[in-house]
């Protein structure tokens, strides 16, 4: 398990970065914490490593799945799901085929509020928890899922 600190939305773009590049062969991030925690932040951190505007990232909370593609240039590098269960009461089976075919054709896949499914997810993924430790702080813990 790894621990970071963040003090800011730049920074903690910038460990979403640092995550990913401590774990490259991981597809999945399970991003857990209480609203407004940063877990959207996080999501743009890793958009932005994958040559999407972070602009595009929002968070699917309404419309459940958002799904990005980078830049032209850039298309030998994977699409981006990222979905929110925020609002599911119980778990949706075609939302989570829809997550195991993307990571299927090697697309990268972050889920906020992943509880209400999170023994269902397939591994290996990374199971992060954002929280809001002080005014601006947040400790982000990754739990790697094997």
């Amino acid at each position: 398990m790894h621990t970071f600190i963040s003090r800011n939305p730049t920074q903690t773009k910038k460990l979403a970065k640092k995550i990913r590049d401590l774990y490259p062969n991981h597809n999945l991030f399970l991003l857990s914490g209480d609203l407004g925690s940063g877990k959207t932040v996080f999501a743009k951190g890793i958009g932005e490593m994958m040559g999407i505007n972070s602009r595009n990232i929002k968070s699917p909370t309404y419309t459940l799945v958002h799904e990005h593609k980078p830049v032209a240039k850039r298309t030998a590098l994977p699409k981006l799901l990222h979905a929110d269960f925020y609002r599911l009461t119980v778990k949706d089976d075609l939302l989570m085929e829809s997550v195991n075919l993307w990571l299927s054709e090697k697309g990268i896949v972050i889920v906020e509020w992943p509880e209400i499914a999170l023994s269902d997810f397939q591994k290996p993924h990374l199971h992060i928890t954002i929280e809001e430790t002080g005014e601006n702080v947040r400790q982000i813990k990754i739990i790697e899922r094997l």
